[in-house]
């Protein structure tokens, strides 16, 4: 954290006087309240003290300002000195750099100009070249390089300081190349550039040239477009920082080659412009979803899914709607079984492929009440059954009954949604569901996240899940979302969660005296994320056929 703007946060007015320890913001003691301007904050680490020693004396570190002002989220000084770490001593090179016309020579076969390797202070020694690093004005390194043979050395104990950084002027942004000839190329292009010391793999340069880079908001990284290049990328702009880091992608190898084979400046241009960034892959512009918000308008039916069976409720919810994940609860014999036998004969007459995931009750059996629902009759014979079943022929059943473990349900519904394009699934019920974890309420929300993210969001599938109430749940109760057992987290997880509530015959007398039907069972809407709209569906039950109309 800068100081500065730390101070500022506070709501703190100081003016800057330079002490012995450094430069330090003098201001009114925000703790002894004294008018005199006695408190100090150093503005290199954050130190703090109060020179009223008698009546106040309060001194810490950056850390505990930040605790006595009652902050939380504690954060370290952007130059931070409070790290304590032995100083090192390196050796001065001595030595004498002339270039004759060989070296010359060679640099110029690698499209180096004289001027370009006059101005980084290039020397020579035998058959070396010698790359000279300067830090402030003074000769800090020296690297050679054979001009017969790829081979280099640095003289010992020399401090790894960045290739020509005391070339770049007043910018605000950098290139890092990966070598002293890429650096003199990249001159030669016109951009900033300096090249770090001794290849991709040491990072020993990040924190002696800290302070130096801090200046710069962009830093454009173009190291060789290889492996070996790219390796030690990820490293290097977690420590520089991924907010200005950038990553330059060239039409060759390196920058060398490029000027060796003619790119022109405007293409180098073109490869920075087109520079990529380390942003998050999860973080994204608004307009980077116009193409998929354009096919929502383009395609309105993606909004509203395919209608329910009932028009009351169609008004409501708009439809059961791609990757959507709806919570039925409702107390026991409300008709939520019951109720969803219409739910899937509906979808399936909209030609969709749906998946019973029945653990209360045996597959025949369910499948019985679906026949019967279909035909309008309790009873079936042989030939009415082998009809029935080939107007359902896009359902798939779960052909277990009982627990099931999440991770078994979840790959069975994954393949499912795979090989069979399986569009709708029916959980009934979570409490069937084996699902491990030390806290059962976290198990439940995991086991949503994953329905949600694995299942629904990846292929396209509208997840209905029964929930049973909870346990103190009253029958006489009406339903609301907060009623449903488990995790809280499971309302707050589905995009719609539907409630039934079935009539008590006191209820339907006294509707009945005061002169109007009563209905069998009441839908209530309590959640509808897509549109906003709640509200209540009635609904009359015909045992025989074990089907609800709307009232």
């Amino acid at each position: 954290m800068d100081i500065r703007n730390f101070l500022q946060q506070q709501g703190w007015s100081w003016a800057e006087k330079q002490r012995p320890s450094g430069l330090v913001a003098e201001m009114t003691c925000p703790f002894c309240k004294s008018k005199e301007k006695s408190f100090g904050v150093s503005l290199r680490d954050g130190a703090f003290s109060c020179l009223r020693l008698n009546e106040c004396g309060v001194k810490g570190s950056f850390i505990d300002l930040q605790k006595m002002l009652g902050i939380r989220d504690l954060q370290l000084p952007d130059n931070n000195s409070m790290i304590y770490r032995p100083s090192i001593k390196y050796d001065k090179p001595k030595v004498k750099s002339d270039i004759n016309a060989n070296a010359i020579k060679w640099l110029q076969g690698r499209g180096i100009w004289e001027a370009t390797s006059g101005v980084f202070k290039i020397g020579q020694r035998q058959d070396w070249i010698m790359f000279q690093y300067f830090k402030n004005g003074e000769l800090v390194n020296v690297k050679y390089r054979n001009m017969k043979e790829k081979k280099f050395y640095s003289e010992k104990n020399a401090e790894p300081v960045l290739y020509g950084r005391d070339l770049v002027g007043d910018t605000d942004y950098i290139v890092i190349v990966e070598g002293e000839i890429d650096c003199l190329s990249m001159s030669q292009y016109a951009f900033p550039v300096v090249s770090i010391p001794s290849g991709a793999n040491d990072t020993g340069w990040i924190e002696h040239e800290w302070d130096f880079l801090q200046r710069f908001k962009k830093i454009y990284l173009c190291l060789d477009n290889d492996t070996a290049g790219q390796k030690n990328i990820e490293e290097i702009v977690n420590r520089l920082g991924r907010w200005r880091c950038y990553n330059i992608i060239l039409p060759y190898k390196d920058v060398n080659d490029c000027l060796m084979k003619d790119v022109p400046d405007t293409k180098i241009q073109e490869c920075i412009d087109n520079a990529k960034g380390f942003d998050p892959p999860t973080l994204m512009k608004a307009s980077d979803f116009e193409e998929k918000i354009n096919y929502i308008f383009d395609h309105p039916e993606k909004m509203y899914g395919i209608n329910t069976p009932w028009d009351k409720l169609t008004k409501i919810l708009k439809g059961w709607r791609e990757s959507e994940l709806t919570i039925w609860s409702g107390r026991n014999g409300s008709g939520k079984s019951t109720i969803l036998n219409d739910v899937v004969y509906n979808i399936l007459k909209h030609k969709e492929n749906a998946l019973i995931v029945s653990l209360e009750m045996l597959p025949e059996k369910y499948l019985k009440w679906m026949l019967t629902r279909i035909k309008q009759k309790s009873m079936l014979d042989k030939d009415e059954v082998h009809e029935a079943l080939k107007e359902i022929k896009n359902l798939f059943i779960v052909n277990l009954n009982g627990q099931v473990e999440s991770p078994e349900l979840c790959n069975i519904i994954d393949f499912a949604a795979r090989k069979y394009g399986v569009k709708h699934v029916i959980i009934d019920s979570l409490m069937k569901v084996e699902i491990n974890g030390d806290d059962k309420y976290d198990a439940q929300k995991n086991f949503c996240n994953m329905i949600i993210e694995r299942l629904n969001k990846k292929y396209g599938i509208h997840t209905h899940l029964v929930a049973h109430p909870r346990k103190s749940f009253r029958d006489t109760d009406r339903p609301d979302k907060v009623d449903v057992s488990g995790s809280g987290d499971i309302t707050n997880l589905a995009d719609n969660v539907l409630a039934l509530y079935r009539v008590t015959d006191e209820e339907k007398k006294k509707n009945e005296k005061n002169g109007y039907d009563s209905a069998d069972m009441i839908l209530y809407v309590k959640k509808n994320r897509e549109w906003g709209y709640e509200g209540k569906v009635e609904f009359n039950f015909n045992p025989d056929t074990k089907t609800f109309s709307e009232v």
